[in-house]
């Protein structure tokens, strides 16, 4: 099948390409959107941090955005782009399905990839128990010990930037180099936690050490159900990569936030 009646064809269906082919469609150029319904979020609990929509199931928001996509006359195509080829007619993208498209334009708004690293167990917790930003992520595990499994120069930096949330951080140097760099700066409370009377803001185990031996449980990734692990964070040195830590599987729910005013109880408030 060939459709060269296309002014975009948008490859990549997450909030990036949805909210560029809802304003096009508005301008009321033909689009059409592949995707393959498997956003990078979609192992996490809830969107945080994104106005009106905080703690939305991650599923909930691709959907509602692609209503509003189709509203104004967008396309929306359960599929992936295999190919895509420049000629005389403009860009021909080919699909897993075997269907070709020709546009005028192409936007290209397919994200990030985890690349997670090779430590048994952290797979099947990643979203839920293994992290990779404490701005999303942070206030729902506010004030629980958290570990940062170190794979690249900023180890240092992440473990500082984690003191926000928590006192009780434990850099694990796993793959990191011994010649660590932070950037004390954007800590909040220092390098040293002078600023706050505090105790020096983090551990570090020894390279050769296992990477989630925590002194306040047991290990992190080879117990399925620890009593009191750390909560573990990794700074990839990949840079297509995202930075997971991770709690515990046995944590308590994450916190509703502060209660809504009267009449509000259907808004969703982003807690402060």
């Amino acid at each position: 099948m060939s459709d060269s009646s296309i002014d975009v064809v948008v490859i990549g269906g997450g909030a990036a390409g949805l909210s560029g082919a809802l304003t096009l469609a508005r301008a009321r150029r033909s689009v059409v959107v592949l995707d393959d319904g498997a956003p990078r979020n979609r192992y996490a609990r809830g969107v945080h941090g994104f106005l009106s929509c905080d703690r939305t199931p991650p599923a909930e928001l691709p959907a509602a955005s692609r209503a509003e996509v189709r509203r104004y006359g967008g396309r929306i195509l359960d599929t992936t782009a295999r190919s895509a080829h420049r000629g005389e007619d403009g860009f021909t993208v080919g699909t897993t399905t075997g269907s070709s498209l020709t546009a005028r334009r192409l936007l290209i708004t397919t994200g990030l990839t985890d690349e997670l690293p090779a430590i048994a167990g952290l797979r099947a917790r990643w979203g839920r128990d293994v992290l990779h930003c404490p701005y999303c992520h942070g206030w729902g595990i506010r004030d629980e010990p958290i570990g940062v499994l170190g794979t690249n120069p900023m180890a240092v930096h992440a473990a500082l930037l984690l003191r926000q949330w928590s006192d009780d951080v434990l850099l694990f140097r796993h793959t990191a180099p011994v010649r660590l760099r932070s950037s004390t700066s954007s800590s909040p409370r220092g390098a040293s936690g002078s600023s706050t009377g505090r105790s020096p803001p983090w551990r570090s185990t020894a390279s050769g050490s296992p990477p989630a031996v925590s002194s306040r449980g047991p290990p992190c990734w080879s117990d399925p159900a620890p009593s009191r692990a750390p909560r573990c964070s990794t700074p990839s040195a990949s840079p297509r990569s995202s930075t997971p830590w991770a709690p515990a599987a046995t944590s308590p729910p994450t916190s509703p936030g502060p209660p809504l005013p009267p009449g509000r109880e259907g808004l969703a408030t982003s807690p402060t």
